[in-house]
């Protein structure tokens, strides 16, 4: 799930720098998480 949410930003943000939101579901232990990034923290982290 977090191999596809993350495949899906970074394809959003090839096109877009804005904030974009982050929302896994079931990530651990039947937990959501969510939230937002934006490219320059993508690529930071990267």
């Amino acid at each position: 799930r977090l191999l596809q949410e993350v495949e899906k930003l970074k394809k959003q943000m090839s096109a877009n720098s804005t904030k974009l939101p982050l929302n896994i579901e079931c990530f651990m232990e039947d937990r959501d998480v969510s939230g937002d990034m934006q490219r320059a923290q993508m690529e930071q982290i990267c």
